[in-house]
């Protein structure tokens, strides 16, 4: 229990640090809970979409196609909804999501090239498609009685279930224990039996779920979903690739499931600092960089930390005797 409550205090002590920062710099706009409520809501999305994404990362899988596979389903998800309402937004988003995230997965099965060059082509042509499925506006809109998966409490409560789901796929399913295998040495995790391209197949199947989920509550948020040509998609993908990479090295005090939340807030919360401050473009990617750089180094280092404060102790008290 007081393992627990310790680790539990070091994952919060992230987003508390970065938010205590920008409440020196910004302390009119942090100063208020309004503020904290509105950084949660935002940092939904992004996790739920990283919650897509992690599945494949862990098996070693480089997927440049979630954003164009998540324009997809919102906007088969929108052009049913005109047709077919609540039940054809919901349905037409899940499934489509799930059946483009197969497609991608059976390919990476079977042309056996490496999925940073699949996904890259597919993207485009994912996009394209987008963008036929949209017709000549490049836009799909949605009525705003069907937009109650975007606003708080539907959005939270999506978002409880959705990580529900993830912890309990991640944790207590076979799939976990055979993704982490294959993630960890394919090789190896083939000669001991695992399918590992099933494997693959699975992530990309578990991970369309997800990214349907995502792409219900994106529609229901902005009420639209645009699509993407010229790899515009890819970008959809960065925030959430970066909170499973910072959340890999929470993974050591907290779970995956957690880890991905709390990866994310944080980075949101820099973001909306950084434009709280008037910052530009180009000098908030710097900041995201050298953030994402310190964190990973101290926690990858956290035990040569440990063993160096653990021998200064032992020299101040030898000193003393």
């Amino acid at each position: 229990m007081k393992k627990f409550l310790i680790n539990t205090l070091k994952t919060l002590s992230l987003p508390v640090i970065v938010y205590l920062v920008f409440l020196v710099i910004c302390f009119e706009r942090f100063s208020n809970w309004n503020c904290v409520y509105t950084i949660f809501l935002q940092s939904i999305i992004p996790t739920i979409t990283a919650y897509s994404v992690a599945y494949g990362n862990i098996c070693g899988v480089f997927d440049f196609t979630i954003g164009s596979r998540l324009i997809i389903s919102g906007v088969i998800g929108g052009l049913l909804a005109s047709k077919y309402g609540m039940a054809g937004m919901i349905l037409g988003a899940l499934v489509s999501a799930v059946a483009v995230s197969a497609v991608t997965g059976i390919l990476n099965w079977y042309l056996r090239i490496p999925s940073l060059v699949l996904t890259m082509g597919l993207t485009m042509i994912f996009e394209i498609a987008g963008t036929r499925l949209a017709g000549h506006y490049g836009f799909v809109q949605i009525d705003t009685k069907y937009a109650i998966f975007g606003s708080s409490p539907n959005i939270v409560i999506i978002f409880l279930l959705a990580a529900a789901l993830f912890y309990f796929i991640f944790n207590h399913t076979v799939f976990s224990f055979h993704m982490r295998a294959v993630g960890s040495n394919e090789n190896v995790a083939k000669n001991s039996g695992i399918k590992t391209d099933l494997v693959k197949l699975k992530s990309f199947v578990y991970g369309g779920i997800f990214l349907g989920t995502a792409a219900i509550l994106t529609l229901s948020q902005s009420g639209s979903v645009g699509a993407q040509t010229n790899l515009g998609s890819v970008t959809i993908v960065f925030k959430p690739l970066i909170s499973i990479l910072l959340a890999l090295v929470l993974q050591r005090i907290c779970d995956l499931t957690v880890g991905i939340f709390i990866a994310q807030f944080s980075l949101n919360i820099i973001f909306i600092g950084l434009i709280a401050a008037g910052l530009p473009d180009t000098f908030q990617n710097v900041v995201l960089g050298f953030f994402l750089l310190i964190v990973m180094i101290l926690f990858q280092n956290s035990d040569r930390i440990e063993a160096l404060r653990e021998k200064s102790k032992a020299h101040h008290r030898a000193a003393e005797e």
